[in-house]
């Protein structure tokens, strides 16, 4: 029992690196200087490795090492075409399912953004961005697009996070999910559908389009 908590301890740790950009994307993982940071054994290292390898967050390459996932220009737009298509018909369940608690949701969240931007609290704003997306999905009672979006929420999370604490992202950010709170207070669908297609589709202006991805590589 106490050596499955420690796996899961290192497991978490090892993923809130790669998403909080400690571990830059594309960037070997020495498992040595994880065993001397953690202060763990091989053991646990390698099943997080493994782990989080099955969740594509690393990768491993024959006689080089364990990498930090990175994308290719298709790879990108392949996943966001992927996350619009599970959010914006997630959202529609959600909508259907539990309406006036997407309603409140989404409302609460963006104070919290605004709070967090006017605080200068980039860290805290990213984190409501990505809640913000997966309470679009969360309340669809369904857990096929349930699994489907945790499946790629943290490596959506790692690549915003890759983005940093841009100003003029964030600025432009909270305005386009207002947006897309009043559309569903609204209960303007729609509305929604279109307004998370501008969000995060590169070809119709989504901020992805800046995503640099010669240093991801």
């Amino acid at each position: 029992m106490e050596h499955d908590l420690q796996k899961d301890i290192i497991y978490t740790r090892i993923k809130e690196m790669i998403v909080n950009g400690s571990f830059a994307m594309g960037e070997k993982i020495s498992e040595r200087t994880l065993e001397q940071s953690l202060k763990a054994n091989k053991a646990p290292i390698r099943d997080a490795l493994k782990r989080l390898q099955a969740e594509g967050l690393v990768v491993r390459k024959p006689k080089s090492g364990t990498y930090v996932f990175s994308l290719s220009q298709k790879e990108l737009l392949n996943l966001l075409n992927f996350r619009f298509v599970i959010e914006s018909q997630g959202m529609i369940l959600s909508f259907g399912q539990n309406q006036e608690k997407l309603i409140e949701r989404t409302e609460n969240i963006i104070m919290k953004m605004k709070s967090a931007l006017a605080l200068n609290q980039g860290d805290v704003y990213l984190q409501q961005d990505s809640l913000f997306h997966e309470t679009l999905v969360s309340l669809c009672e369904n857990n096929y697009f349930i699994t489907s979006f945790e499946r790629i929420s943290a490596i959506m999370d790692t690549a915003r996070n890759f983005l940093g604490n841009n100003l003029e992202h964030m600025q432009k950010s909270i305005v386009e999910h207002q947006n897309i709170a009043n559309a569903i207070r609204e209960k303007n669908i729609g509305r929604v559908v279109e307004l998370l297609r501008e969000h995060i589709l590169p070809e119709f202006g989504a901020y992805w389009k800046n995503f640099n991805l010669s240093d991801a590589d």
